[in-house]
């Protein structure tokens, strides 16, 4: 009893002198943070609200009228020869295509209904989980790689890698009960509340772009960056990549720095497409923090990093029937836009902040 009580101690005050030391970086730092954080304000401002408020507002719209489930229902031969509830295949095709935390609260409110078991969502939002055409064909496919043949390619690895291991995970004990799913209507609320959910969602995206910006600036300055800088050395990685891995990994939005750092053709998408499906440590934050005490970490992170390997593995394979003239011309128009700047981040954030969107008050 005596141990808990000075380990609960001790935690206590770790994290109380770590918020300290953090609030005095910010405060040493605050020219630099400052600077993150307009450039990061204006990237939100100039990109991000304009292109996405519509979608999001729209996508509200196809959750909360409950077309969502009519869709699932009419899926439900697929369901069964998958060995899944119709609703929970539902949450999966809606999680491929509408962002990554989605699946992650969808399946939480099922488990909330009573309409699947804790340890059942808890698994299957490991593999419900995607960033969707939008991004990964129009801007990480066009946008950086010149080409929607690549982003298509993509696209079809991050959803084979999930569908694959939705398949190979061992079934839980389900308690989905097999009603009918309420029928699609419109209500004089529906398109105020899809409103009002647009803003609160671009609000808490707009907090993450900014949040992520000032955790790389502190990095930076303790000296953290250049420790695996040394590291990444250690095995043959230039200081560029070591940085941009590092960024992509924690936050996804910054996959547009892998493309300065001399990378093959062969390996490029393949290792972009990784990186999309794991998704990012900001992403996994974000469903832990939605899904309360049902989603374990350890299993999210286990399982996204095997998917993210799956992901490497197909699309490598794939990438090898690309022919050598659109390499070329992949590489001309990547080399373009990563020096003039990409739209992609504004666009990948959507996946970070969609759950808030269909969130209830």
């Amino acid at each position: 009893m005596i141990q808990t009580v000075r380990r609960t101690s001790f935690l206590t005050a770790g994290i109380a002198i770590f918020l300290l030391l953090l609030f005095i970086l910010l405060a040493v730092n605050a020219d630099d943070a400052a600077a993150v954080t307009a450039e990061r304000l204006q990237l939100c401002f100039d990109t991000l609200i304009p292109s996405l408020f519509g979608c999001m507002a729209a996508a509200n719209l196809l959750i909360s009228s409950g077309a969502a489930a009519w869709i699932g229902e009419k899926l439900r031969l697929i369901a069964r020869l998958l060995r899944l509830p119709s609703e929970v295949l539902t949450v999966f095709l809606v999680s491929q295509i509408a962002g990554y935390p989605v699946g992650t609260l969808l399946l939480c409110r099922m488990a909330a209904a009573n309409r699947l078991s804790p340890d059942a969502a808890n698994r299957y939002a490991c593999v419900c989980f995607g960033g969707g055409p939008a991004f990964l064909v129009g801007f990480a496919g066009y946008r950086l790689f010149g080409s929607k043949i690549i982003g298509w390619m993509m696209l079809g690895g991050c959803i084979l890698s999930n569908l694959l291991l939705l398949l190979l995970l061992p079934k839980p004990q389900l308690s989905v009960s097999d009603e009918n799913p309420p029928a699609v209507r419109l209500t004089a609320r529906s398109l105020p509340d899809a409103v009002s959910g647009a803003m609160r969602s671009l609000a808490a995206i707009c907090g993450m772009v900014v949040l992520f910006g000032l955790l790389m600036l502190l990095c930076e300055r303790i000296g953290l960056m250049g420790g695996l800088v040394r590291l990444g050395g250690c095995i043959g990685l230039s200081a560029q990549t070591v940085r941009a891995l590092t960024a992509s990994l924690c936050d996804v939005t910054q996959l547009p720095t892998l493309f300065r750092c001399g990378l093959s053709f062969r390996i490029l998408p393949a290792l972009s497409a990784a990186l999309l499906s794991f998704g990012g440590i900001c992403v996994q934050m974000q469903c832990m923090a939605l899904s309360g005490k049902r989603l374990r970490l350890r299993n999210l992170l286990l399982i996204r990093f095997v998917a993210g390997c799956l992901t490497f593995v197909i699309v490598f394979a794939i990438s090898g029937f690309l022919g050598e003239p659109e390499a070329m011309q992949v590489f001309m128009h990547s080399a373009a836009v990563s020096d003039t700047g990409s739209p992609l981040p504004a666009i990948l954030i959507f996946c970070t902040g969609f759950p808030f969107l269909i969130k209830k008050d």
